[in-house]
């Protein structure tokens, strides 16, 4: 598993020059409301570029609560929106989200729940729903695999290799060398299930449905065959 407070140092060096990535936190962020009084969680904040592309779309009276487990990250994120009075940065992570319960209109998350254990999913949908409010909107974005089985299934394998393959080159293509070896350099983690825990879209879907969640959608991001997708969708109004 990765040293995340040391990472917090070359995150948005390595990570900022994957097109993909950039895409992915563009096309979350279409998703939000545009304006309006906001709470919005960014849930696994790390540097804070999720919250950097919601303060630069959303208008009217936005505050949001940028939750890591992380204290590098929490530290990075702080410092850059130390003179922004609608950043709230806290520690919390999946399973225990600061809030008393329906505090938040949004909840964004990129790249953090595929952390989670398996046996922990539910716990985690129902605590994205117990902190979301009735009509609330849910964007999660993360790589997905297309097979769901036991770690040494060879077709879980396979699919999860050319996954990270296909986009480490595409990195490289594009300039990201870096992130294409931090991409290759998690490749036993994902295998192994080893603090990286990839599933498909699908049983993410399923998880959300049971705890409560309605019109949900899956929505891929090119290139889709490397597995980003977002999935949306909302706490039924009371």
């Amino acid at each position: 598993m990765a040293d995340w407070d040391t990472f917090s140092e070359e995150y948005d060096r390595i990570f900022l020059e994957n097109p993909q990535y950039m895409e992915t936190l563009r096309r979350m962020v279409a998703f939000a409301p545009m304006t309006g009084k906001l709470k919005v969680l960014d849930l696994g904040c790390g540097t804070g570029n999720v919250t950097a592309f919601l303060l630069e779309r959303l208008e009217g009276d936005v505050n949001v609560v940028a939750v890591d487990p992380s204290p590098g990250m929490r530290d990075k994120c702080s410092a850059r929106f130390d003179e922004v009075g609608a950043v709230d940065v806290r520690d919390g992570n999946a399973l225990d989200i600061p809030g008393a319960g329906e505090d938040y209109d949004c909840i964004f998350s990129n790249l953090a729940l595929h952390h989670v254990r398996p046996e922990q999913r539910p716990d985690c949908a129902s605590e994205l729903f117990r902190v979301l409010r009735p009509g609330g909107r849910l964007v999660y974005a993360d790589m997905f695999c297309d097979v769901d089985s036991d770690p040494e299934d060879p077709v879980r394998v396979k699919d999860i290799v050319d996954k990270h393959i296909g986009v480490a080159l595409y990195c490289l293509d594009h300039g990201a060398f870096d992130m294409m070896q931090v991409i290759l350099s998690t490749l036993p983690a994902d295998i192994s299930a080893d603090g990286e825990y990839l599933t498909t879209g699908e049983v993410w879907k399923g998880l959300l449905e049971d705890a409560g969640f309605v019109e949900l959608e899956l929505h891929g991001v090119p290139p889709e065959e490397f597995g980003v997708k977002i999935i949306t969708g909302r706490k039924a109004a009371d």
